[in-house]
């Protein structure tokens, strides 16, 4: 990343010389390039942190735009489970959060909750995070729900779904 980070940051210089001293203007490229500079310093710089209350799960990010914080009350999770690549799921998310840093070597798992959209609508959301053992441990205090695998979770939520 601190390569990636480097030769972004060399493309700006050098688009920033072709822009003041050859006088070839090219405000997209600079753009670009500053946008990917962002985002890549934004994934490796953030810290998260993740504390349990005893109603709810609170999951923080401190990075260049600020402080983020989230609770999710533990009644609202349906499930964690590790995070598995895919094209198209069968459980639909409407907001998807990622907590966690590019550098962290550990897992990623997935939170899926429900939450109360905008309009008063009750919509499906995740998180992808990386517990560290200690956290994992105090998770599976909530019985049924945690380490579990994606296809359990589905089933959870779509038989919850029909009996609404």
């Amino acid at each position: 990343m601190t390569i990636s980070v480097a030769v972004l940051a060399l493309l700006v210089i050098w688009s920033l010389y072709k822009w003041f001293v050859l006088t070839v203007i090219q405000p997209l490229e600079l753009m670009a390039e500053a946008l990917v500079l962002f985002v890549l310093i934004e994934r490796t710089s953030a810290k998260y942190t993740y504390e349990m209350d005893k109603k709810v799960l609170r999951l923080t990010k401190c990075g260049l735009l600020g402080k983020r914080s989230h609770e999710v009350p533990y009644s609202d999770i349906f499930g964690v489970y590790r995070y598995k690549p895919q094209l198209m799921g069968v459980l639909k998310f409407r907001r998807t959060y990622r907590f966690h840093s590019a550098l962290d070597g550990r897992d990623v798992w997935t939170l899926a909750y429900t939450a109360v959209g905008l309009r008063g609508i009750i919509e499906n959301r995740r998180f992808y995070f990386k517990p560290g053992a200690k956290l994992l441990m105090a998770l599976q205090e909530l019985p049924g729900k945690i380490i579990m695998s994606e296809e359990q979770v589905i089933k959870s939520v779509l038989s919850k779904s029909k009996d609404k």
